[in-house]
């Protein structure tokens, strides 16, 4: 199902008013709707679920708690694993990662099915905030996804040297506390 235009409208412009009184009227499924948009900034668009534009759009953290009122469940991921925390750390928003974790999404484990973990994904878009954060709340730059790479790895791949270096001295600092 498609998201109801004005709804969309609403969102956009963070008119919160109108949609606690929209959803209020008319119950909707969330997790079912769907948004048609250039997601992926090819020709033709397509359609993707409401969670994931609402993070990738900037949707404010109130209005998307908002939406979990009426049964937005940011838990939810789709076929392959991808989740909110996925496109959340893609976007850079450190709001919507805690938002996750609060919700109980694993900060530490993977839930797609190549077994990317956050912070291999953090690691590949070079975000150190978001790289020291999963690594304060138990992340492991050990952890390997389904092809056997770490977070290390998915750095240098991509070709974040500075990424790269900065796991390799945590990881390096990690084993002298363990006295290894």
């Amino acid at each position: 199902m498609l998201i109801p235009p004005e709804l969309l409208d609403a969102l956009r412009h963070d008119n919160r008013v109108f949609v606690r009184k929209f959803l209020a009227k008319n119950p909707l499924d969330l997790n079912t709707i769907e948004v048609v948009c250039d997601a992926y900034g090819i020709d033709d668009p397509d359609e993707i679920p409401l969670l994931f534009w609402v993070v990738s759009h900037g949707v404010p953290r109130e209005t998307i708690e908002l939406l979990m009122e009426h049964g937005l469940d940011l838990t939810w991921t789709n076929r392959d694993g991808l989740g909110a925390i996925d496109i959340a750390i893609k976007q850079r928003r450190s709001d919507i990662v805690e938002l996750c974790a609060e919700q109980g999404v694993s900060l530490t484990e993977s839930r797609r099915r190549s077994g990317l973990t956050p912070l291999m994904l953090a690691a590949s878009f070079s975000d150190f905030e978001m790289v020291d954060y999963l690594l304060e709340h138990g992340a492991s730059i050990d952890a390997v996804d389904k092809l056997g790479m770490d977070a290390i790895e998915y750095a240098r791949l991509l070709g974040q040297t500075r990424m790269k270096e900065y796991l390799e001295k945590k990881k390096g600092s990690q084993k002298e506390k363990q006295g290894v």
